[in-house]
C-alpha cells in the first residue's frame, strides 16, 4: 500500500510543481511557457504508453505475424493520435486553471490527482490476481477515471460556482461590454501569450454573462461550470496515465 501512495504522491508532485512553476514566471516573463512543455510531454508519453501496452497484447492475440497487415498493424498511430488529443485538450486548460483558480481549487485538483493514481494501483493490484498484464493496468484506468473522477468533478463544479465573484456591472452590461469586463486579474502584456489567455478570460466573461440574464432559469446557470465536469475528468485520465508511466519505468518494464 505504501508503495502506491508514494507512487501516486511523485505522479501529482511532478505536474503540481511544473505547473506552480509555470505561475509564478508568468507574472515576469512569456518564456514561462517552457515549463508547460515540460507537462505536456509527459501527458503524451504516459498515454501514449498505456495506449501501447494494450494494443500490444491484443496485436499477439488478433492478429497473425504471417499477415502482410501485421507491420502497419502496430498501434502507434492510434496512441499518438489519442495522447496528442489530450495532451492538446489538457495543457491549455491546465495553463489557464493554474492562473485563476483560487487555492482550494488547487488543492482539490492535488487530491484528486493523488487519490485517482492511489485506487488506480490499488484496483491494478487486485486485478492483477486475475489478468495477464497488461490487463490489470487497462481494466484499472477505466474505473479508476470514473469512481474518482465524477465526484471529485461536480466538488470541482460546487467549489468555483460558488466561489464566482460575479461583478456589478455585469448584470446591467450588453453581450459587447461584457467582453470588456476584466475578471481575473493577470499581467498585462503586449505579447502573444497575453493574447491567447485573452480569449480565455473572454470566454469566462460570455458564460458568466450568460449566467446572469438567465438568472431565473438554474439549468441555464448550471452550464455555467459545466467544464469544470469535463475538466475533472480529464485530470482525472491524465494522473492515472501518469501513474501508470511512473510504475511502469520504476518496476524497470517498458513498452
Amino acid at each position: 500500500m505504501m508503495r502506491a501512495v508514494s507512487i501516486a504522491a511523485v505522479a501529482t508532485i511532478i505536474p503540481a510543481l511544473l505547473l506552480y512553476l509555470w505561475t509564478v514566471t508568468y507574472a515576469l516573463t512569456d518564456l514561462a511557457f517552457i515549463w508547460l512543455l515540460f507537462v505536456a510531454p509527459l501527458i503524451f508519453m504516459s498515454n501514449r504508453l498505456l495506449v501501447l501496452q494494450r494494443w500490444r497484447a491484443e496485436r499477439r492475440v488478433v492478429l497473425r505475424d504471417e499477415s502482410f497487415i501485421a507491420p502497419w498493424m502496430t498501434g502507434q498511430l492510434w496512441a499518438f493520435v489519442s495522447s496528442i488529443l489530450l495532451a492538446a485538450v489538457l495543457i491549455p486548460a491546465l495553463a489557464w486553471h493554474a492562473l485563476t483558480m483560487p487555492a482550494d481549487v488547487a488543492g482539490i485538483l492535488c487530491a484528486l490527482s493523488f487519490a485517482a493514481g492511489t485506487v488506480f494501483l490499488t484496483l491494478r493490484s487486485f486485478f492483477q490476481r486475475h489478468f495477464m498484464p497488461p490487463f490489470d493496468r487497462v481494466f484499472a484506468s477505466g474505473p479508476s477515471t470514473w469512481t474518482v473522477g465524477l465526484p471529485f468533478a461536480f466538488i470541482l463544479f460546487y467549489v468555483t460556482w460558488h466561489a464566482s465573484d460575479i461583478p456589478t456591472e455585469m448584470g446591467s452590461a450588453s453581450f459587447v461590454q461584457a467582453l470588456s469586463i476584466d475578471l481575473h486579474q493577470l499581467p498585462e502584456r503586449g505579447s502573444w501569450l497575453s493574447q491567447v489567455f485573452r480569449l480565455a478570460s473572454d470566454f469566462d466573461s460570455v458564460k458568466l454573462w450568460i449566467v446572469t440574464q438567465a438568472d431565473e432559469y438554474p439549468a441555464v446557470a448550471g452550464f455555467y461550470n459545466l467544464d469544470m465536469v469535463l475538466f475533472g475528468l480529464l485530470t482525472a485520465r491524465a494522473s492515472i496515465v501518469i501513474t501508470n508511466f511512473i510504475e511502469t519505468h520504476y518496476d524497470g518494464r517498458s513498452a
